[in-house]
């Protein structure tokens, strides 16, 4: 009875295998790929004020408290809201600064605003980087997949014509695209999306 169990279950099991091969062999995977651009939805600064930057012998300011009331004022005056500015102390002590000193962040969905901000110059505080924060909406994504579907079904049947058979179903679609939002500290390229996508050969 046991010899009997085995052998079914190695059947079902070549079976299987030979039903799976069968789909490889009457399938043709494509490879490709449509050129996108992500939109910028905000811009976020990172400020440095420190009495370290300060040049040596500049007397403008004596106090960490002095130097950051003269940083405001002149933003103030260029019509920056700085209570936009959120404050990360511990991250500016853990830089290992020597004397007293800050770190802010600016966020804005304004490329003006935070160029404005950003042009905004004092002795001792320091522009320290520009993040930018990309979306690939759904529409624009809907497009691109069409025109990728499209790329790809045109390939396919280019190669299925070859063999004397034609395309059928997809079967299945693999997208190597990333999240629709992500974060970078660089101007925002051309991207290109990658697809795989899997048809039916009749």
């Amino acid at each position: 009875m046991r010899n009997l169990i085995v052998t079914v279950v190695v059947l079902m099991t070549l079976t299987i295998t030979a039903q799976e091969n069968y789909k490889l062999q009457n399938t043709i995977e494509i490879n490709t790929s449509v050129d996108f651009k992500r939109e910028i939805i905000s811009y976020r600064a990172k400020i440095i004020i420190s009495l370290d930057q300060i040049s040596y012998g500049n007397s403008e300011c004596n106090t960490f408290e002095d130097l950051k009331q003269r940083y405001f004022t002149k933003l103030e005056a260029k019509g920056i809201d700085t209570n936009k500015f959120k404050e990360n102390k511990l991250e500016y002590l853990g830089m290992y600064y020597q004397k007293e000193g800050t770190i802010y962040t600016y966020e804005t969905s304004s490329k003006e605003e935070i160029s404005k901000m950003m042009s905004v110059r004092i002795n001792g505080v320091t522009n320290s980087s520009l993040e930018y924060q990309l979306r690939l909406d759904d529409q624009v994504y809907d497009k691109l997949l069409e025109e990728a579907l499209v790329k790809a079904k045109n390939k396919a049947n280019r190669i299925a014509l070859q063999t004397n058979r034609k395309i059928g179903k997809i079967v299945r679609i693999e997208d190597g695209s990333s999240d629709g939002v992500s974060r970078v500290y660089y101007a925002p390229q051309s991207e290109v999306l990658h697809f795989s996508i899997t048809f039916e050969m009749l």
